[in-house]
């Protein structure tokens, strides 16, 4: 269900919107997390099956120390294909006159926003599967000056916003860096600071000058 207007300012225009493709959202991330998960609860069958011939005592504090990770292998197996099954309905992109709005949220409804003063880089991607399932679907991956996250070693590494298999990628690609530098031209150099005419604006440059 599309709710973006609940988070709407005051006459900010939504230029563009949209979700993803069904199929190319789904099985992305969804089949080598399944081919995972089944070796996964291989490598834990032969455990749970001599542990199921054991005495009580001894079988029942080893499930307790098996469970987390059969809990593991059962998620990449069935949780994520339910949790995608679950977040499409409620999963909608827009590109505003201010920013970029991410709605998501299998049971609220949650809201990322992306001012297009802090957006640092931008990229488009056409994946395997939009491909063969999305005919040309592709995501677009946002990175701001406050998108990362660490590894497991501590180190930063970006951690971008991603408007995932959406139709016409590269059409949307170019909307949204024409209304980035657009803004961010406003915000840099407001109105009433700037000529009425400005020959350098549109200057070709010439490299052998």
């Amino acid at each position: 269900m599309r709710e973006v207007d609940k988070v709407l300012d005051k006459n900010e225009k939504i230029f563009w919107e949209g979700k993803p493709k069904f199929w190319p959202f789904f099985v992305t991330g969804n089949i080598p997390s399944f081919i995972f998960g089944l070796v996964w609860l291989a490598f834990l069958a032969p455990f749970i099956f001599l542990n199921s011939n054991t005495g009580f005592e001894f079988s029942f504090g080893f499930n307790l120390f098996l469970l987390p990770f059969l809990l593991v292998g059962l998620w990449m197996i069935v949780g994520m294909p339910v949790y995608k099954l679950l977040l499409y309905p409620h999963l909608f992109y827009s590109i505003t006159s201010k920013r970029v709005i991410i709605q998501k949220g299998v049971i609220g409804r949650d809201f990322e926003y992306i001012d297009f003063d802090q957006i640092t880089n931008a990229e488009v991607n056409v994946g395997f599967w939009d491909k063969i399932l999305g005919n040309g679907t592709g995501s677009i991956r946002i990175f701001s000056a406050g998108s990362f996250n660490f590894d497991r070693s501590g180190k930063q590494i970006s951690k971008p916003y991603t408007i995932s298999n959406i139709e016409n990628p590269y059409e949307i690609f170019k909307l949204f860096k024409k209304l980035s530098h657009a803004i961010k031209t406003d915000i840099q150099f407001p109105n009433q600071y700037r000529p009425s005419k400005n020959p350098g604006y549109n200057t070709n440059f010439n490299p052998k000058s």
